[in-house]
């Protein structure tokens, strides 16, 4: 178990050491940030990746075996495992140099470059998504679905009220109960699971995508999931990206499921916030949600 917050690097380093004594490099630096790996960063070149429990090394091969398949097949870069330890229970792949695509980095584009980014975004997923199921056969089993955030918000909404106020607390309730049959659907495919802004690499160079790194949590899932985090780049940028995606997908049952997946994430955003896990801008937030409420046609406020 690495856990966050007491991590040796000096330890990782000679871990490191052992396995790889060919690897020449001056600097090692420690990302202590992820959940599920520590990260150790050689000379900006290497990274290393650490399971922090057994659980998420047990994955460590699945994930390797899918990245071998998308490594030939993406249009972008991912990450390729060229270090493998001898028991497998860390690897090491080439940097892929980029900018995480956050919603500044991403506003700060032209409009061109903006489109030009959201095609390369639904070109790679439509690659992802149509790799074959057994590909994340063995991966972890996750339990994390609409009824699953539903019942997690019941056991926070007490103290997610005290954040959200007395009228999107309201909407919440409507929003969670309304949530598992919204997002219903027997489609699956293999989907990142976490495809987020700090996952999609911006080359800010030339205003194209770099790559799309960790895929600790790829799975058998709704393809949905995956466009959800893209309406954070703008109400417009879901569909922009759908145009380059599969010619065979149900796009408006998709942006609409991914719309009510994105509107989940910005109410964990307000518990991250509030926690003290991460740090959020709460009051843009809370706004937002206000808009995302009545396009779901969830109301807030108390009942008549």
């Amino acid at each position: 178990m690495i856990r966050q917050g007491q991590v040796d690097l000096a330890e990782l380093v000679a871990r490191i050491q052992r396995e790889f004594p060919d690897l020449r490099f001056s600097e090692a630096a420690l990302n202590d940030f992820g959940e599920d790996h520590a990260v150790v960063v050689l000379d900006e070149r290497w990274v290393f990746r650490f399971p922090r429990s057994d659980a998420v090394a047990a994955h460590a091969a699945s994930e390797r075996r899918l990245l071998a398949a998308l490594n030939a097949a993406s249009p972008v870069a991912t990450p390729r495992n060229e270090r493998v330890s001898r028991s497998g229970d860390f690897a090491g792949y080439r940097m892929i140099a980029g900018t995480p695509l956050t919603e500044d980095v991403f506003g700060a584009l032209t409009r061109a470059a903006q489109e030009r980014v959201l095609a390369e975004i639904g070109a790679f997923l439509g690659v992802l998504h149509g790799l074959p199921a057994e590909l994340v056969a063995g991966g972890p089993a996750h339990s994390e679905d609409a009824a699953w955030f539903a019942d997690r918000y019941s056991e926070r909404r007490r103290t997610l009220a005290g954040a959200l106020g007395p009228a999107l607390t309201a909407g919440a309730d409507r929003f969670y109960a309304a949530f598992p049959a919204a997002v219903a659907t027997r489609r699956r495919a293999v989907i990142h699971r976490d495809f987020s802004e700090d996952h999609i690499l911006l080359d800010p160079v030339e205003g194209r995508l770099a790559g799309v790194i960790d895929f600790t949590d790829a799975a058998l899932g709704d393809p949905a999931f995956d466009f959800s985090c893209l309406w954070a780049y703008g109400r417009w940028a879901p569909a922009e990206a759908a145009r380059s995606y599969r010619a065979d997908a149900d796009t408006p049952g998709l942006l609409s499921r991914a719309l009510w997946w994105f509107t989940r994430y910005r109410l964990d955003q307000v518990w991250w916030s509030d926690s003290g896990a991460r740090d959020y801008d709460v009051a843009r937030i809370k706004r937002e949600l206000i808009d995302l409420f009545e396009t779901l046609g969830v109301r807030t406020g108390s009942a008549p």
